[in-house]
């Protein structure tokens, strides 16, 4: 496994306006440049790039997430997500033997949307419909990518072909359902302290889906990216 500190693959790359880098690439072995780079990168991919068809993904607006587990019907819609480009890069690692990619990231992204409730979540029986919020802290994100390359006029350009990804919540996060039992205060108070109390086990139990998507929006993007790039753009051999 080779460690590419100097090259981050959702973030840290060397993004491209007109042909003009906006991030410098690295050399192998220098960390200052790495991390220098990597962070800046991470601003200007969350900002969209227009010239390549990249999109903004702070904010991100995702339109419609099941997030229903067996017990519980769950959906979010019209929800925006915020704080991707305050991500602090953890790890990446280029394992060319196996053409995968790895990163992992540190993320405290805020979801504010719709939502529509009916079930039991936890140990609870639950339904409500409107408003929710999520604040994740210090949530750790990994992915790993498989990519292929292709050719086009003479240059080589990588493809992802598959992926897979995990999160791990390192700090406590905050879920807020608005208007709870339709507005009954008496039920909706009582689930309100047990939700307040609980809500890094309510994102372990229904927050899949919601990443999923998340982390499906971005990679669109870095394909995109990757299509647009050539890798003798994006790493020092």
């Amino acid at each position: 496994m080779i460690d590419l500190k100097y090259f981050v693959v959702i973030l840290a790359f060397a993004a491209y306006t007109n042909g003009v880098p906006l991030v410098a690439k690295c050399k192998v072995g220098d960390s200052k440049c790495s991390k220098e780079s990597a962070q800046a990168a991470i601003k200007t991919f969350a900002a969209g790039i227009p010239e390549l068809q990249i999109k903004s993904l702070d904010p991100l607006v995702i339109k419609h997430t099941d997030a229903s587990s067996p017990n519980l019907k769950l959906t979010l819609t019209d929800y925006t997500v915020t704080g991707l480009k305050d991500c602090i890069v953890k790890k990446t690692k280029y394992d060319k033997s196996n053409s995968k990619i790895l990163i992992k990231l540190q993320c405290s992204p805020k979801v504010e949307g719709s939502y529509e409730m009916n079930g039991q979540l936890l140990i609870l029986r639950m339904e409500g419909k409107g408003p929710i919020h999520v604040q994740l802290r210090k949530t750790e994100f990994s992915v790993e990518y498989s990519i292929e390359e292709s050719e086009k006029d003479g240059a080589k350009y990588w493809n992802i072909k598959d992926y897979k990804h995990s999160f791990e919540l390192k700090d406590k996060a905050d879920v807020v359902f608005g208007n709870l039992f339709n507005g009954n205060d008496v039920l909706g108070q009582a689930a309100k302290e047990v939700i307040k109390e609980s809500g890094n086990e309510i994102v372990e139990e229904v927050g899949s889906p919601v990443i999923s998507d998340i982390i499906k929006e971005i990679t669109k993007n870095i394909n995109t990216f990757f299509h647009n790039v050539p890798i003798s753009e994006l790493i020092i051999e």
